[in-house]
């Protein structure tokens, strides 16, 4: 195996073991949560109307904050994660909308949702374009991926100390532009940006953060916008 493979390598296996156990993630509910989420799907909405999207699925939801700010938009919508721990910790678990499922083998039929996304879900697959294939099935219209951005000093540092998020040096917006071509999408924009981290950064700095500028070359994830090819 080349030098740079071994660096590179999870598993499958240990990513399902990594989130079959809680490892500290803070709630929907917490401000700092609540601040990143909104700022994103405001972000969004920068390139996407929400209104024009009738319904839209979350995949790779976690514990969730990813579909109820998402759900503020867009009424109809549903999440999935392999992961039946944390859809456990859903704040939307008891609306029936919840799919325990592999990113890979989604249990939706072709061109169900007008939006399919996934906040920060690939980096932790062997094989994301699979992943990406799948959720351009069920799309009809759009998909949109949001990775962390190797580039910044933050997320290189966090990847190379913790094997689990080792995946994430891949994710670089020419890696994520190309997953779209081979899923057979249209890249319609790439986009950085991006200052907060709903998990660690403490709550005192977010009056400082929430008035820098959400787009910068460095920010902490990248983010790919495409559409179903014609």
């Amino acid at each position: 195996m080349p030098r740079r493979a071994r660096f590179l390598v999870t598993t499958d296996e240990r990513q399902i073991a990594y989130w079959a156990r809680h490892r500290g993630h803070r709630t929907h509910d917490h401000p700092v949560v609540q601040f990143f989420a909104t700022q994103r799907v405001d972000f969004i909405e920068r390139f996407l109307d929400l209104r024009n999207v009738t319904n839209a699925l979350d995949v790779g939801c976690g514990n969730g904050f990813s579909t109820f700010y998402m759900r503020r938009r867009v009424r109809d919508i549903w999440a999935s994660d392999r992961s039946r721990f944390m859809l456990s910790r859903h704040p939307l678990r008891s609306h029936g909308r919840l799919a325990a499922a592999d990113a890979v083998a989604l249990p939706f039929d072709d061109a169900t949702f007008d939006l399919v996304y996934g906040w920060e879900v690939l980096h932790h697959m062997a094989e994301p374009v699979r992943a990406v294939r799948e959720m351009a099935r069920v799309s009809r219209r759009y998909v949109f991926l949001v990775e962390p951005n190797p580039w910044n000093a933050a997320q290189l540092a966090f990847a190379l100390w913790d094997p689990e998020h080792r995946w994430v040096l891949r994710y670089t917006r020419k890696y994520m532009g190309r997953l779209c071509d081979e899923a057979g999408l249209k890249v319609l924009r790439v986009a950085t940006g991006g200052w907060v981290l709903p998990n660690v950064t403490p709550h005192a700095l977010l009056r400082v953060l929430g008035a820098m500028p959400y787009r910068f070359a460095l920010g902490l994830s990248n983010w790919a916008f495409a559409a179903k090819a014609a």
